[in-house]
């Protein structure tokens, strides 16, 4: 039996991906040149906002929480908020991926049109326009999110009709 050193095809393989991944350049389609109208920026902040929810319940499904800062033996993320509490940069991350989403779809030859205003427009244009606003608790002065019903901080039942 031969007890000496054999590179087994697998062993092969698994090398050309670590070469493979330590030579990764990202080459997204570029679309630089696509042109779009002002009336999707509404669209690209319901997108951003949408992307932001899910990717925050993958994490929480994953395990991770709220932490003030990134931890990631502790599964802790000071992204894990309401995308309104997020800093203006995360913000601009996920508007940018959103917007370069847009653009890939009408360079793809995709043209989207609205046809009705429907329930759930009404309500995320709502929340978009109630984004630059600032809550905060009356008891403790916490930071609140648009429809939260109680105070993350101090409890309190805030008793707010977020809908007008």
């Amino acid at each position: 039996m031969d007890t000496g050193c054999v590179n087994t095809n697998l062993d092969i393989i698994n090398f050309k991906i670590l070469i493979d991944m330590n030579h990764y350049t990202p080459k997204p389609i570029d679309v630089s040149d696509v042109e779009l109208q002002e009336d999707v920026t509404e669209l690209r902040e319901v997108i951003a906002e949408n992307a932001h929810e899910e990717w925050a319940l993958q994490r929480q499904k994953e395990g991770w929480i709220y932490g003030p800062e990134r931890n990631d033996t502790l599964k802790q993320s000071p992204d894990m908020v309401p995308y309104a509490q997020l800093t203006e940069e995360e913000k601009e991350y996920d508007r940018l991926m959103a917007i370069n989403t847009i653009k890939l779809l009408k360079k793809a030859g995709y043209d989207l049109i609205k046809i009705e205003q429907t329930e759930l427009y009404v309500t995320l244009k709502q929340r978009i326009r109630n984004a630059g606003k600032e809550f905060r608790c009356r008891r403790c002065g916490h930071p609140l999110s648009m429809h939260q019903i109680f105070c993350d901080n101090c409890g309190l039942e805030l008793k707010i009709d977020w809908n007008s």
